[in-house]
Order: C-alpha cells, then structure tokens, then sequence
C-alpha cells in the first residue's frame, strides 16, 4: 500500500503545478491556497463522516497544529502559485526536489534519526543531478528575490513534515489532515478577500480557472495530503518526502504539455534523479516502522 499511496501522490502533484498555472488566470496566489485547502477539508470530511471514526485531536494541539499549518500549509500553498504564473510550472516544480534533503538535515536534530549511508549518497546524488536542472533554470532570468521564495518551499515543507512525525505520529492520517487543511483554508480566505491584490479576474477564462482550482482542492490537496501524512507516519519523512524527488518530473511533462519549454540538460537531470529515487527507495517500507500508538488509534487508523 506504501507504494501505491506513493505513486498516487506523485501523478496527482505533479500536475497540481499546472493546474496552480490556469488557475491563477482568475484567482490570487492567496485564495487558490485557501480554496483548494478548504475545498480539500470538505472532502475529507465526507470520508470521515462515512468512516465514523472518532476524532483523536483535543485542545492542546491546536497550538502545534497551527504551527505546522502556518508553515507548511499557508506560506508554501500561497508562494507556489505566485511564482508558478511567473515562472512556469516545471520550473517551480523543480524546487520540491530538495525537499528529501532538507529532511534529512532538520531530522538530524528534530528526530535524533540519521540516514543509513545508501540514503544518504541517493539524496546527495540526487541533488547532485538536479542541479542540471536548476542551471538550466536559471537562464531564464528568475530575479534573486523569486529564487529565494523558491527555496522557502521545500524547507517550510521538510520542517513541518517532519515535527508531524514527531508530533502527531500517534494520530490517524485523515483527522489530522481534516484539520490542518480546514484550518489552513479558515485563516487563508478571510484574508485574501480584503486584499485588493487578490480580486478575481471575472473574466473568459472564469470557469476553466475554477474548475482547474476544484481539482487542486479536492485531488491534489485533500486526497493526496491524506495519503502523504500516512505516508509521513507509517514510513517516515523521508520515503514520504521522496515524492517530491519524482513529482518535479511530471511537472516538467505536463509543463511541456502546456507550451514550456523542455531542454536536453533537463532531461538528463531527470533520468539520473529517477536513478537516484530508485537506490534511496529500495526495501524501505519494508524497513521502516511506525512507532507504536495507542490501541484506539490503530484501530481508528486502519
């Protein structure tokens, strides 16, 4: 199941940067966070309203659980689409591919948990490989400023996955992303309509806008987060966050798609990033095991 989770969530991000490219057509980098967070809680809570499964969190997590949906929910959900409608979708795609790397420096002293030396030359290697695809990005002219913002993303991203592992390892997948996306979507929209920057553009391109941000709540937000948070607890930040390794790959394909341009030095980063994926992946989930959890939460859980 880890794999097909894992699958999953690389197709259904991969093509959440393109869709953040239409829908920013009519929406503010702000409102498409909020929105597709809200509509994200939605459906996940139907799933658990169909589930009827307890609710495990209580009042002394809300101050961690706004932590993590201040930094690694809000600021990545509204910087994303910012740059994405100014620089493309594969480009900005690329970024997410630090994320593995970044998780292992803040895991060091936030979980006590060292790579095993196979990881750690796949991640390096890994790296090693996408920076042909950052040198090639960088020709385009990306400002300094928009570089910077850029690599917000995977830190915000590898800090708050990882304190979920250690913060909430114990608490099911689906009540814990419920709240965080809700929450997340509560603070984001209120905001976002007093700002005069993030007016909607009620224009001809309104409905296809729309549509493409109701994909992105409901498929690339609220499925996908669930399935990456029982990714996070049951394999660990690290295999969870090896998604982001593969998804700037089809970011780039679904950027061509769309027009982008696609060079050589891109593609070769990209086969030697898959080899890299493939030595850090290897027999984990059969490794990795999720620290033990209260009876009424495994149960919850499963």
């Amino acid at each position: 199941m880890a794999y097909l989770y894992f699958v999953t969530i690389v197709l259904t991000w991969s093509v959440s940067f393109l869709l953040m490219k239409k829908a920013a057509l009519v929406f503010g980098p702000l409102a498409i966070g909020g929105w597709r967070c809200f509509s994200g809680a939605l459906v996940l809570a139907a799933v658990w309203r169909v589930r009827g499964a307890g609710w495990p969190l209580a009042r002394r997590d809300l101050m961690p659980l706004l932590g993590i949906v201040l930094v690694g929910f809000l600021w990545p959900y509204a910087v994303q689409p910012y740059l994405v409608s100014r620089h493309g979708s594969g480009f900005i795609g690329m970024t997410m591919a630090f994320v593995p790397l970044l998780t292992i420096l803040v895991s060091i002293p936030m979980l006590q948990v060292r790579p095993t030396s196979r990881q750690l030359f796949g991640v390096l290697g890994g790296l090693g490989f996408m920076s042909l695809l950052f040198a090639d990005g960088l020709k385009r002219e990306v400002p300094g400023a928009h570089l910077l913002l850029a690599g917000t993303i995977p830190l915000t991203y590898a800090l708050s996955n990882t304190y979920v592992k250690r913060r909430f390892a114990g608490v099911p997948a689906l009540p814990f992303t419920l709240a965080a996306l809700f929450l997340a979507g509560a603070l984001a929209l209120p905001v976002s309509w007093s700002l005069p920057s993030e007016r909607m553009n009620l224009g001809p391109d309104f409905a296809w806008a729309a549509l493409c941000l109701a994909l992105l709540g409901v498929l690339g937000t609220g499925m996908a987060m669930f399935m990456f948070y029982r990714l996070v607890q049951e394999q660990g930040p690290l295999f969870a966050g090896m998604v982001t390794y593969l998804v700037p790959v089809g970011a780039i394909f679904w950027g061509w798609l769309d027009g982008e341009t696609v060079t050589g030095r891109q593609l070769g980063g990209l086969c030697g990033v898959l080899a890299m994926v493939a030595i850090v992946q290897y027999g984990a989930p059969l490794k990795a095991a999720a620290p033990p959890v209260a009876p009424a939460l495994a149960k919850a859980a499963d």
